[in-house]
């Protein structure tokens, strides 16, 4: 049995996990293992699925801080959110059924509560009552930024409250990053169930818990294939300190012709550990945040 104690930090540059950066240990401290082999092809797909994922969440937080006074211009500040902050401008116009609010991050890169710099804005359109009912969303991005990666395309929520009364979502995306280091695009299709298991009738996040299931096809900038599925849904928790992390569920990893590699994020304790495996070799990997300059 792997134990998910970390050990001996290594850096590894090449491995980005959702947005987080990994640092390794073997678990047969006998064996000489290759963790460059092991991890070097999980790089910027997950990265790119992880900016487009972040966007249901800002889009959460931007409606909720929407609703928090009469006015129409509002900014983040002392609301505690897990992703928005001080340097965030949300603003909401209601014309008929439709509702459409930008989330402005401004021309210069803002940082924000989950550790990422973005600028431009994220436009957000929805008919339907958002908290308690059926809702349609189409997410559109202007001159967006994350981590000085242009973001592009567009992301679609079906959004319904299933029959154990939590707010289910039926996501589609089909969008781009162009990589800040001129290095290319990486581009993402995917269709992915986000269903928030815990805290669905309330409007903060810290008290959500949310699970996610589906799949992803991703072209790298080199041109290779890759594609994600996710084997038992992946949970994330939005306590402080916790939410920044996957803490539960298995992905599989399919990059290009090589075979496949599986991440395990453990049983749901809060911790940022996880167990990465291919070819019948595993590493125990600590997850720390960071922002990527490029990838």
């Amino acid at each position: 049995m792997i134990m998910k104690t970390a050990t001996k930090k290594i850096g590894l540059a090449a491995l980005v996990i959702l947005g987080i950066f990994l640092v390794t240990t073997s678990c047969n401290k006998e064996e000489a293992l290759d963790t460059s082999a092991l991890t070097a092809n999980v790089d910027g797909e997950l990265y790119t699925a992880e900016v487009f994922d972040e966007i249901a969440e800002i889009g959460d937080e931007a409606l909720d801080l929407a609703e928090t006074n009469e006015s129409n211009l509002k900014t983040g500040v002392v609301f505690g959110y897990s992703r928005l902050s001080e340097c965030v401008t949300v603003t909401k116009v209601i014309t008929d059924t439709l509702i459409t609010t930008t989330i402005d991050f401004g021309e210069v890169n803002c940082l924000c509560n989950d550790g990422r710099e973005r600028r431009g804005k994220i436009i957000m359109t929805h008919e339907g009552h958002y908290w308690d009912g059926t809702v349609y969303i189409d997410f559109a991005f202007d001159n967006f930024f994350v981590d000085d990666n242009q973001v592009v395309g567009e992301k679609q929520v079906m959004q319904t409250i299933n029959n154990d009364g939590n707010r289910e979502s039926v996501i589609s995306i089909n969008g781009s990053l162009i990589l800040a280091d001129g290095s290319g695009t990486i581009s993402l299709v995917a269709e992915k169930v986000r269903t928030i298991v815990v805290g669905s009738d309330t409007k903060t996040k810290r008290d959500d818990a949310i699970e996610t299931t589906g799949n992803s096809t991703v072209i790298l900038a080199d041109g290779t294939v890759v594609t994600t599925d996710i084997l038992s849904p992946l949970v994330r928790k939005h306590e402080m300190n916790c939410f920044m992390y996957i803490v539960q569920g298995v992905l599989q990893i399919v990059h290009g012709e090589a075979s496949p590699i599986t991440i395990d994020y453990g049983n749901g304790e809060c911790d940022n550990l996880a167990t990465v495996t291919q070819d019948g070799v595993s590493v125990v990997v600590e997850l720390q945040r960071k922002c990527n300059k490029s990838i």
